[in-house]
C-alpha cells in the first residue's frame, strides 16, 4: 500500500515539474532528495515529506521563476553527489552548526523535527522552564542532554517506547515527555488525539534543510529562502504542512 502510494507521489510531481519546465524560462537548479530521509524517524511519513519536499519546489519555482529539477538519490550517496557536482543543492536533515557553515550554506527549515514537550491535554504550559522540579521522559542522550543543558530543573527519567510514554503521561506517572515532532504530530493526529498535545515549539533547530556547498551555488539557497518566505507569509506553506499532515 505504501509503495503505491508513494509511486503516486513519484508520478505526480515529475508531472508538476514537467509543466513548471514548460512555463518557465528562468534557471534550472538540481535538487538531490532522499525519499527515505534517512536518519530522522519519521513514524512511516517518509511519502509524505517528500511530498512535501516537492510540493514546496513547485511553488517556489512558481513564486521566483525558476525550475527545480529533482534527482532521487539513495542517503548514503547524498553528500558525496554534492561534493561531485552530480546536483547544485540536496535537502538534509543536518544541523548548521559553527563548523558545519565552513561547507555548507543552509536555507531557512521547510520542516521543524526538534523535540517538543508532550503534556496531558488538560494541562496548561507552555515553556519547559514551567517544568522545573517535574518529571520529563526521553528516549535519548541527545534529548536528556538539551534538558540537562537548557532546563536543570528538570527531572529526567526514560521510556522505552513512545506509546510506553505517552500511556505514562496520561497515568500520571511523568509529568511530560519529549518527542520529535514529527513524531508527535502523528501520534496525536491518530492514537492519542483529545488526550495529549504538544505544548512547546521544537527545542532545537533541527529540521529539513535545503544546503549547498559553501561557495557554491550561494543564489539557489538566496532564491528557495526568498521564495520559501513567500510560502510562509502567504500561508501556502501552513496548507502543505497540514496537507501532508505534518503540524
Amino acid at each position: 500500500m505504501k509503495v503505491r502510494f508513494f509511486r503516486r507521489v513519484v508520478l505526480f510531481f515529475s508531472l508538476a515539474f514537467l509543466l513548471a519546465a514548460c512555463g518557465s524560462g528562468g534557471k534550472t537548479y538540481s535538487v538531490g532528495i532522499d525519499p527515505s530521509w534517512y536518519p530522522i524517524p519519521l513514524q512511516g511519513k517518509e511519502a509524505n515529506v517528500y511530498a512535501l519536499a516537492n510540493e514546496i519546489l513547485v511553488e517556489i519555482g512558481r513564486e521566483e521563476g525558476v525550475f527545480f529539477e529533482r534527482v532521487t538519490t539513495s542517503w548514503d550517496n547524498l553528500i558525496y553527489g554534492l561534493k561531485e557536482k552530480h546536483y547544485d543543492g540536496i535537502f538534509s536533515s543536518i544541523t548548521p552548526r559553527t563548523f558545519l557553515e565552513r561547507t555548507y550554506t543552509f536555507s531557512d527549515p521547510i520542516l521543524h523535527t526538534g523535540p517538543v514537550l508532550i503534556v496531558k491535554d488538560e494541562v496548561k504550559v507552555s515553556s519547559l522552564g514551567q517544568m522545573s522540579g517535574r518529571e520529563v521522559a526521553v528516549d535519548s542522550l541527545a534529548s536528556e542532554a538539551v534538558l540537562i543543558e537548557r532546563f536543570p530543573g528538570v527531572i529526567v527519567q526514560y521510556y522505552y517506547s513512545i506509546p510506553d510514554g505517552l500511556d505514562d503521561v496520561i497515568a500520571g506517572l511523568y509529568d511530560g515527555v519529549l518527542l520529535n515532532y514529527v513524531q508527535a504530530t502523528s501520534y496525536i493526529r491518530d492514537l492519542y488525539f483529545g488526550k495529549v498535545k504538544i505544548a512547546t515549539p521544537p527545542l532545537n533547530d533541527a529540521g529539513i534543510r535545503l544546503l549547498t556547498l559553501n561557495g557554491d551555488n550561494v543564489e539557489l539557497v538566496e532564491v528557495f529562502n526568498r521564495g520559501l518566505d513567500k510560502l510562509r507569509s502567504n500561508g501556502k506553506l501552513e496548507k502543505l504542512l497540514k496537507k501532508w499532515e505534518l503540524n
